[in-house]
């Protein structure tokens, strides 16, 4: 195949996603860029979170103890839409611990 895409260095699912993301047409290239425009700020705000832990009530404001797991359930839910439009499958870090990789 011209495209390389049955090369030795291709496995199943790290090739389709370097094969998808070699051959994006310029609407999906687009698209691809929105997703990434919000996954990065989602990633930053999972990191800040740890700022707040340390507060449990300041005057009327009591922070969300759930707040780091909130903010990764959002971070991976754009992660696994950017998986689904890219046509890939996740990797194992969004899966959801019923499958086994081997």
């Amino acid at each position: 195949m011209a495209s390389g895409e049955n090369s030795w260095r291709f496995f199943q699912t790290f090739g389709a996603f370097e094969w998808r993301l070699n051959n994006l047409s310029a609407s999906e290239y687009a698209k691809a860029r929105v997703y990434l425009v919000q996954l990065s700020p989602l990633e930053d705000a999972v990191l800040g979170a740890s700022n707040n832990l340390d507060t449990d009530q300041a005057a009327v404001w009591k922070r969300n103890p759930h707040e780091v797991a909130d903010r990764v359930r959002l971070f991976d839910l754009w992660r696994k839409r950017l998986c689904g439009f890219l046509g890939v499958s996740p990797g194992p870090d969004l899966c959801d611990g019923n499958r086994i990789v081997i």
